[in-house]
């Protein structure tokens, strides 16, 4: 299993042993159980899930600095990943000493519905997993495994997309949902399509650049789409949907599901008028 990056100053923050802790650490016998539970508390305190059991899961600077806090040898650590048996049954003495609670179907509910909300707004998978761990660490929640809370942002990700593009290609009036669809056309006499032409920006300020902007407001104009209301869609949603046609193709938007190709034109227009 993966271990997550962090600085040194959330390791002394989060992996520094209270004084409750060095109290539950001294109940331990031997020297490789007492170090065991500390690192063990150390560990979920900065990732906010417990290592692996088998074999355990080690993390070498935090086995260090846990160890110099009690003044021992973080070689014993072996001696303590050993006993697989103690190790499970330090992480459920620490579950209720720090009064976590074990991610469960009702949790990972919750979690799942969170995400749903968040990703109508944020669109980076970073952001949503950042997110996520902050929702989680709030509640006090241990975290599931990495790999799982990828797979649940991106689920709940698929989702808010196809909520946002649906909702909005049905609020579209029928005349403007067409207009948007004929912006991927050439049409006779024209080189390029509509949406191609409004993409276009002059290289540098001269009459005629000017009246090729002014056509341009024109051109997104006519489609109607100014007078769709989008107040309700997240800016940063609205920007996402503006870049993605801005860097994709006629030829590529028309393999687009219509109701997410009609979404996006509808941000792109709104984002270029302005």
């Amino acid at each position: 299993m993966t271990i997550p990056s962090f600085s040194r100053g959330q390791m002394i923050r989060e992996a520094s042993l209270t004084e409750a802790a060095l109290a539950a650490v001294a109940h331990c016998r031997r020297d490789h159980n007492r170090l065991g539970f500390a690192y063990q508390i150390g560990f979920v305190r900065l990732f906010y899930r417990f290592p692996a059991q088998q074999p355990l899961e080690v993390c070498d600077e935090l086995l260090g600095f846990v160890a110099m806090q009690l003044n021992m040898d973080a070689a014993r650590i072996d001696d303590y990943a050993a006993r697989q048996h103690t190790v499970s049954d330090h992480q459920n003495r620490i579950r209720e000493l720090l009064r976590l609670t074990a991610f469960g179907p009702e949790q990972a509910e919750a979690l799942e519905r969170f995400l749903f909300e968040e990703s109508c707004r944020l669109e980076q998978t970073a952001a949503l997993l950042a997110r996520a761990r902050e929702f989680l660490r709030e509640r006090r929640v241990l975290s599931p495994a990495e790999s799982a809370l990828l797979r649940t942002v991106g689920e709940q990700r698929r989702r808010a997309r196809e909520h946002i593009v649906a909702t909005l290609a049905a609020g579209l009036p029928p005349g403007v949902a067409t207009a948007l669809d004929r912006l991927l056309e050439v049409t006779e006499g024209e080189a390029v399509s509509g949406l191609q032409a409004i993409k276009a920006n002059p290289a540098t300020p001269s009459p005629i650049a000017m009246q090729g902007l002014a056509d341009k407001l024109a051109a997104i104009e006519a489609t109607g789409v100014l007078a769709v209301d989008l107040s309700w869609l997240n800016a940063n949603y609205q920007r996402a949907l503006f870049h993605y046609v801005r860097k994709g193709s006629a030829d590529r938007l028309r393999e687009v599901a219509r109701p997410r190709r009609l979404a996006a034109l509808a941000c792109f227009l709104r984002q270029s008028y302005r």
